[in-house]
């Protein structure tokens, strides 16, 4: 019994050692993409918020937007400016 009880214990901290590597390999891919979006020029900008919530549509639509504006530390309402500035850019308006 004694045997059981310390593997469930070891189970449960590889989970929340896991968890621990998960969140912070998170934060530096948030870092990166913040840094990387700060570098960019006006239409840089824009195509890349496009291809990133191309990406987190595909996975769910739903608030993909949102996460994408999280993502790099603005607002959901630029997220949908740089949206409309590429689609305008496409059409050469």
């Amino acid at each position: 019994m004694a045997t059981v009880v310390q593997g469930f214990k070891m189970t449960t901290e590889a989970i929340q050692d896991l968890r621990v590597q998960q969140a912070s390999l998170e934060q530096r891919l948030q870092q990166q993409a913040r840094a990387a979006y700060q570098g960019m020029t006006g239409s840089g900008k824009s195509r890349y918020a496009e291809e990133l919530v191309k990406i987190e549509s595909e996975q769910n639509p739903r608030g993909a937007q949102a996460r994408v504006a999280e993502t790099l530390g603005v607002t959901p309402g630029r997220i949908t400016q740089l949206l409309k500035s590429e689609k305008n850019r496409k059409n050469g308006k």
